[in-house]
């Protein structure tokens, strides 16, 4: 069996490149460990590089190093550390992101169906499915004001998150392989505001829908594509910070002004990639994302015109 999931698995939080409209460490990263179909626990890291387009052009570094083991048949925990770069026209800002922490409990399950190879042997077939239910944290471990810079060149978001989520998965035989689908929703909640020098962020709850299917061309490569949703719930509040002098008053005023932002519009985004598997246990994927319905404002440094991105993973048990 083992050697017959090789290149099904759609791997952890670290496997998933930064959607054009979502926290690198959030919704578009929060999915099922390792499908709960196959049970195995695994190390990687990915690279992706994002543009947020000519208006603000800034580029996105992110290297991700994630984690994930199944401690016993129906739970898992993993983990994300993301090491960031923001480059554009104002400065560079790097260091570590928003860790990411989730739980992952099957709540049902189909195994394969036990089939006799031999008198003693027997080997397990047919449809794999599975569905989790997970919840998870993001934490705001990255720096929010460094080099006095805006938000959107900041290592993190300064909010903790809770992230409750539902996954459905399949895999089915195919000729070559087995292929894959994945669908499911996930919902987080930020609770905290970004204490940036320019504009504190208070952000709102995002809804992301997401439905994904990977086939099998050959033993060792398969193609994936994945379209993903994303609904903001409510409105964020940006608190903007100025100082102002006047004749009467020569003495410097500080104000702040809040107000909402209008960013609960639908968002789409279509991710495709190519699979390789390098060993039994070792493979490989790059792909790309691309936003289909546009953000407007980048307020939050999380908007991109575009993300490439590459990951190398191991699975091991």
């Amino acid at each position: 069996m083992k050697k017959l999931c090789i290149s099904l698995v759609f791997i952890l939080l670290g496997a998933q490149p930064a959607f054009s409209q979502c926290s690198d460490a959030g919704v578009c990263s929060f999915h099922s460990n390792d499908n709960g179909i196959f049970r195995r626990s695994g190390v990687g890291i990915d690279y992706l590089n994002g543009y947020s387009g000519i208006e603000d052009d800034i580029h996105y570094e992110s290297a991700k190093i994630a984690g994930y083991y199944w401690f016993t048949r129906e739970t898992n925990i993993g983990l994300m550390v993301p090491l960031n770069r923001q480059r554009g026209r104002l400065g560079t800002v790097q260091g570590v992101g928003d860790i990411l922490v989730v739980l992952d409990y099957l709540i049902n399950d189909h195994p394969g169906d036990l089939t006799m190879t031999g008198e003693s042997s027997s080997l397990l077939t047919g449809t794999f499915e599975a569905t989790s239910i997970q919840i998870g944290g993001k934490f705001a471990t990255g720096a929010v004001n460094m080099q006095n810079l805006p938000l959107l060149y900041q290592n993190g978001l300064g909010s903790n998150d809770l992230l409750l989520g539902i996954i459905y998965s399949a895999a089915h035989q195919q000729k070559f392989d087995y292929d894959l689908f994945e669908g499911g929703f996930t919902l987080q909640v930020p609770f905290g505001i970004a204490g940036n020098s320019y504009d504190s962020l208070e952000r709102g709850i995002d809804l992301l829908g997401r439905i994904g299917y990977q086939y099998p061309i050959l033993h060792s490569f398969g193609l994936k594509g994945e379209i993903l949703a994303i609904q903001r719930l409510t409105k964020s509040r940006i608190h903007h910070f100025s100082i102002i002098t006047t004749e009467t008053s020569p003495d410097p005023i500080g104000t702040e002004t809040e107000f909402k932002v209008n960013d609960n519009i639908l968002q789409i985004n279509f991710s495709g990639s190519a699979t390789y598997n390098i060993q039994e246990d070792i493979f490989f994927e790059t792909g790309f994302t691309v936003p289909l319905l546009d953000k407007k404002m980048n307020y939050d440094g999380l908007k991109r015109s575009y993300t490439l991105f590459a990951s190398v993973n191991y699975h091991f048990k």
